[in-house]
Formats: C-alpha cells, structure tokens, sequence
C-alpha cells in the first residue's frame, strides 16, 4: 500500500510547490532620524542625565544636580544645534515643587526662541509636568546654534539668603 501512496503523495507535494509566491510589497519608506550629534558637540536635545549637559547650558542654571535634574534661576538660556528638520516641536520636562508653589501662586513660563516669543504657560498646579509646543516655520536657524530662554515669573526667593529658584529641568529640546 505503501507503494500505490508515495507516488501520489510526491505528486501532491509537487503540484503544491507549484503554487505561485504571493505579491511581494517594497518596504515602507523610511523616515532618517534627526542627526545624531558627534560625542562632545551640541545637539538638538538635552538630558541632565547627560554627561556633556554643561555644553547646553548658557546661564541661569544650576551647575550641578543630582543628576537627572537641575535647578534654574530668573532667566534661563539653553543652546541647541538644531538640523534642517521640517516641523519640529519644543519639549521640556520640568517640575514645579509644591513647596515653592504655595508661596508664589501660579507660575507662567514664557519661552523665546532666539529672541522671539514661541509660547506662554500658566502653571497652576506642582509636580512632574511636560510642555509641547510646535515651533513655526522660520523661528529656528537650520543647521545652526539656537538659543532657547525660558523666564518663570514669578520665582521664589529664599528668605534666607535672596536666591531666587525657578523650577526645576530634567530634558528639553526639539523633537519631529
């Protein structure tokens, strides 16, 4: 019996193979990501987990942290070497303390991108908070340095010494 089914099975397993492959599709078009900075040079975001944070950091912040984050001060400047990307936002991860909240009452964020207002920001309440606003055609020097201010008005002053804190930064920068 065994005979009579191996030539119907290999005849099977022929007319099976025979069978044309399905369609084939080329992949998706592939977005290239932003560049990606040479180690040591400016890019278009920032960590303070970074260890070249200090290369973005103009003025008004603190010099050192923890680590993941940092102090600001009055009027803080950020630098970026922001790439010929089409449609960028501005990110920022940031906390207000409750602490210094509940002595100055709300706090507005006004951010300026190379001396141009990009947005104002109202926060009312503490905490862990994130902030995304498009960035207009024409604002940003491609392939260039661009300076990024961001005033806390008000701030809170130590009765102690006359500091004055901000808020405080984890990440900012420019994401598609």
């Amino acid at each position: 019996m065994t005979r009579t089914l191996t030539p119907a099975l290999v005849s099977i397993a022929l007319w099976v193979g025979c069978t044309p492959l399905p369609e084939s599709f080329p992949p998706p078009e592939q977005r290239a990501p932003l560049a990606i900075p040479r180690t040591g040079s400016l890019g278009y975001f920032l960590s303070m987990a970074d260890p070249n944070a200090e290369a973005y950091l103009v003025k008004d912040v603190a010099p050192s942290g923890p680590g993941t984050w940092r102090w600001v001060y009055s009027h803080p400047v950020l630098r970026f070497f922001v790439p010929d990307v089409p449609r960028l936002k501005f990110v920022m991860q940031f906390s207000l303390p409750e602490r210094t909240l509940r002595e100055t009452g709300p706090v507005t964020l006004t951010f300026t991108i190379n001396g141009q207002v990009l947005d104002r920001l109202r926060c009312e309440k503490g905490g862990e908070q994130h902030y995304a606003h498009d960035v207009p055609p024409g604002m940003l020097h491609v392939n260039a340095i661009n300076l990024v201010a961001i005033d806390p008005v008000p701030v809170w002053v130590s009765k102690a010494d006359g500091g004055k804190l901000g808020f405080i930064l984890s990440r900012a920068g420019f994401t598609e």
